[in-house]
């Protein structure tokens, strides 16, 4: 697990239990959740490392590609590292809607990990599926105006729909958390009005690892990638050349779509596509898949969550 400190409430304070999802079949079938082992599949549970971000070479063709990554996705101020930048959050004054999740196991209070979420709505944040096999509620980290906010969550919903498939890929990987008050975060849109289309830029961002099995980072880090396959429920990046990548830590985190409007969200990083070998993940050649929330599927549970969502 990435070592972190994390500031828990008073000794009162319960951990809210869960919609538990539905028992799916791997195979042999059992209650997804109880299945932490998934082998080929690598779940990547933790932040979208600088090993990918920042670990990718320092080309002058980087530099100019990730400029202003940080400001793209609300904070004013930067480290410049290769491949990409570590936004310095607590310093920029500002808040994004890129959140930190401290992933609980109710039945001990234990923290189990930590994954990447995006706010949605005041009280709401998308994330994926699978964070939440072996926990069951968070704590939503904001950084808002420099100041780290921690906030507990009501109830989390995974899809009713989350399962692998025959060829270790999952389908639905998403989960909305919803939250006991209201977020210090500006809300993110979901693209709705167009397709996200091969060969475009895109932005990348998450908290975790600096390197593959380092420790995690308090900042936010961000950077572009080029989108290589888009399907109706998958969307695909990879790790090469000047481009920015997830990794542990980085799970539920976001895939943006930047226009004149701003930010728009597309995707929600799943796991590294099947084919790849373990010594591969978070290293060049890697390749994450992203839910699609232009999926019908997806769209539609995340509005049936959050009403209030907006699609542009």
């Amino acid at each position: 697990m990435v070592g972190f400190t994390v500031r828990l409430p008073s000794s009162s304070w319960q951990p809210a239990r869960r919609n538990k999802p539905r028992e799916l079949s791997l195979n042999k079938g059992g209650p997804l959740r109880e299945r932490t082992t998934l082998s080929p599949i690598k779940i990547v549970l933790s932040t979208l490392v600088v090993a990918a971000i920042g670990c990718g070479g320092g080309s002058d063709e980087s530099s100019g590609i990730n400029a202003a990554v940080c400001s793209a996705i609300g904070y004013s101020k930067s480290l410049k590292v290769a491949a990409g930048e570590q936004c310095l959050v607590e310093s920029s004054g500002d808040t994004s809607s890129v959140v930190k999740l401290f992933l609980i196991d109710d039945d001990d209070g234990s923290l189990v990990g930590s994954c990447t979420g995006t706010v949605i709505s005041p009280t709401a944040v998308l994330t994926a599926a699978h964070c939440f096999q072996s926990a069951d509620s968070a704590f939503v980290r904001v950084v808002a105006n420099g100041t780290r906010v921690d906030v507990p969550s009501s109830r989390v919903v995974t899809h009713p729909g989350y399962f692998l498939g025959s060829e270790g890929v999952f389908f639905n990987d998403v989960a909305i958390v919803h939250t006991s008050s209201q977020l210090p975060a500006p809300a993110a849109p979901i693209l709705r009005s167009r397709a996200p289309e091969v060969g475009q830029i895109s932005i990348v961002a998450g908290y975790g690892q600096i390197e593959n099995s380092g420790p995690a980072v308090e900042d936010v880090v961000a950077g572009r990638a080029v989108i290589r396959i888009v399907t109706d429920n998958h969307i695909r990046i990879d790790f090469r050349g000047w481009e920015s990548h997830p990794c542990q830590g980085d799970s539920g985190g976001a895939l943006f779509i930047e226009d004149d409007s701003g930010l728009a969200i597309v995707g929600v990083v799943s796991q590294s596509d099947p084919s790849i070998l373990e010594e591969q993940v978070c290293s060049k050649g890697d390749m994450t898949l992203y839910a699609n929330t232009q999926s019908p599927d997806i769209s539609n549970f995340i509005t049936s969550q959050v009403p209030e969502v907006v699609f542009r």
